[in-house]
Order: structure tokens, then C-alpha cells, then sequence
């Protein structure tokens, strides 16, 4: 699988607090993302003197898959005049586009193109909040879909999950990045293997599982290793609080993905957030399973009977302020029943 990543680069010249018409891009990420995809040796630095080279035993270096790697100024107007000087005059054909923190006007720009270059996904990872606005994100779902290339907005990037059988999971499959997966084998209570499968962008879950291994499954893994080697890391998501995450924080986000690699081996809690990204590019709430929905209908069939047997009527904003943790459609589907039961009349 080729690949071609899209970045901001540090061209020395930085925004300062009076600068109300520019902003400022991340470069920090693009540069870990790189590092990790290309297995330098200087990479990872976070043991210091104790370091194993863990990373070495994989044999994971995809520089021959990284086909083209292009780098725009960090600082850059909100609004962008003359959009044709930034973009590259050639861009080689490509598998996927791995697109980290640039101009939101240049990566609508490139999305417009893409078809040309056998684009077959795109993957924006969102580490703060302010990465990329909402309109954008709705743009580019729609020129993608147009295209009929598959695009995803994992906000962190270790809550990259796409579902199995479509070029956004073959490239998670192939590069081996996003959502972290290991595989940990434990004798007599101690974990003696910590297999990485797939690794935060970052190369954050080899740092991780190379502490994991002798520790006693009785420990507090979650607070002593995944939760202090993710923060010594450092991890590089933002630590701003999301209202697009239920107020959580992308950071809190992807500690929670790598607590989840002890949950075959240790009763580790699910993740909070219950928001995923829609096809429009809004956070939502993630729907409910199909028991959790049935249990849903029943509550909201029985808060209806509870209101028409105390009042005579109903009214939905009366029903949903009963219950106000149910979601519309758990009414309207109630409704219906009732209806079609005899229970209810219009």
C-alpha cells in the first residue's frame, strides 16, 4: 500500500498574539507520525539508558510505502488568496493520504483532486480540538463521497477503529496504526508476552507494552504503567476538554484505547465517551445496541401508558422530560406500538 502524508512544516516564521489574521499549525505530530512510520532508530528516546530497542524486533519500517511526504508553512492566513502557491505542482499516485494539521483550505483543495492520484482513503487525525472546523469536515465527507473515496476523522488517532473490509481498515491493517491492539500472554498472574498488532500513530503502545511485561495482572497496570508511560511519553494529544467528546479531553481518549489493551487478560472498565464522528462530520451519540434498544422502547412505552393514565394524554416534550436520558426514537417507536397495539389512540 502507497502512501502519501500532508503536513506543516516550521519554516521559522511563528504567529505572535497580534497576529489576529494568521494561525498557527502543529508540527510536533506530523514529525512523531514520520518517525515512527520510517522505524528510526533515534525515534523513540523515552527510556533513555534502560532502552531494549523493542521497536527493532518488528522490523517495521515503511519507508519504501512512503511514496511522497509534503510539508506547508505552520503559519498561514485564516483566509488564503492565492491557494495555487502552496500546493504541490505533482503528487505521486497513492493508496492513501494521511493528512495531519495543514490549512483546511489547501485539504479541500487536495480533496477536489484526489481522484486523479487512485486515491482510495484519507485519514485527518484530529489531536485537538481546533484542528479543523466543522464545515470543513462536511465538505470534504462530501467530496470524498463524490469521489468514492473513504475519509475518516479519528479524533485522537488511537481512536482509529474503521469497520473491516474497506480501504480505511486495510490501511490500519497495513501500517499497523490507530486504534492499539496487542497481544499479551500471561503465565502464573504475570504477563510475560505484550505483542504490539497496532500501535497509536504516535509509537506511543511499544513504549507501553515493553513496560508491561513481568508486571503482576494484581497491579494497578492502568494507573502504573499504561496511564504514567503514556504521559512520560509523552502523548501528544491535547488536553483541552472536547465538547465534541462530551466535554472529555482527546488525550483522556486515547488513554482509555490503551487501557483496553488489558481487557482480555484483566476487568478493565469500557470506554466513557459515548460519541462517535457521523458521515456529515458532527460528533454524535453512538446508538444504542439492539438489546440496549429494545430495553429503550419498553421504558418509553411505559413513561406514555404512565402519562395517558395520569393525565389522559401525553404530550412528547411531557414523556421525554420523565425520562430525559431515552433518546427520540425510543418515543416515536413506543408510539407507534401503542398505536398498533390499541393502547394508544392519535
Amino acid at each position: 500500500m502507497k502512501l502519501v502524508i500532508l503536513h506543516s512544516a516550521n519554516t521559522g516564521v511563528e504567529k505572535g498574539p497580534e497576529d489576529l489574521y494568521f494561525q498557527e499549525f502543529n508540527t510536533h505530530y506530523a514529525g512523531r507520525v514520520i518517525g515512527h512510520l520510517r522505524g528510526k532508530p533515534e525515534f523513540c528516546t523515552a527510556c533513555a539508558a534502560e532502552c531494549t530497542h523493542c521497536r527493532d524486533a518488528y522490523g517495521r519500517d515503511f519507508s519504501d510505502d512512503l511514496v511522497g511526504a509534503f510539508a506547508f508553512p505552520s503559519v498561514l492566513p485564516h483566509v488564503i488568496e492565492d491557494l495555487e502557491q502552496y500546493l504541490p505542482p505533482k503528487v505521486p499516485r497513492h493508496d492513501a493520504l494521511l493528512v495531519i494539521h495543514i490549512h483546511e483550505q489547501i485539504l479541500l483543495e487536495l480533496l477536489k483532486r484526489c481522484r486523479r492520484w487512485g486515491t482510495k482513503c484519507v485519514v485527518v487525525p484530529l489531536e485537538a480540538p481546533d484542528w479543523i472546523t466543522q464545515s470543513a469536515r462536511v465538505q470534504a465527507n462530501a467530496l470524498c463521497r463524490a469521489a468514492g473515496v473513504e475519509i475518516a476523522f479519528p479524533k485522537p488517532f488511537c481512536g482509529f477503529k474503521p469497520a473491516p473490509g474497506g480501504a480505511l481498515a486495510a490501511f490500519r491493517d497495513y501500517f499497523r496504526i490507530g486504534y492499539p491492539e496487542v497481544e499479551v500472554g500471561v503465565d502464573d498472574g504475570f504477563i510475560t508476552k505484550a505483542n504490539v498488532i497496532a500501535s497509536g500513530a504516535c509509537g506511543s503502545t511499544y513504549y507501553i507494552a515493553r513496560w508491561l511485561i513481568g508486571r503482576s495482572l494484581e497491579d494497578d497496570l492502568v494507573t502504573e504503567v499504561i496511564s504514567k508511560r503514556l504521559h512520560s511519553f509523552p502523548c501528544t494529544a491535547s488536553m483541552e476538554r472536547d465538547p465534541e467528546l462530551g466535554d472529555d479531553t482527546p488525550l483522556h481518549i486515547a488513554g482509555q484505547a490503551h487501557n483496553m489493551i488489558l481487557a482480555k487478560v484483566k476487568d478493565i472498565p469500557p470506554p466513557l465517551t459515548d460519541h462517535v464522528l457521523s458521515p456529515h462530520g458532527r460528533m454524535i451519540q453512538k446508538a444504542a445496541s439492539p438489546t440496549d434498544n429494545l430495553k429503550n422502547i419498553e421504558r418509553a412505552k411505559a413513561v406514555i401508558l404512565e402519562e395517558v393514565r395520569a393525565n389522559g394524554t401525553y404530550t412528547f416534550a411531557q414523556a421525554r422530560a420523565k425520562a430525559p436520558d431515552l433518546n427520540p426514537a425510543a418515543f416515536i417507536s413506543a408510539a407507534l406500538l401503542l398505536k398498533k397495539e390499541g393502547k394508544l389512540q392519535r
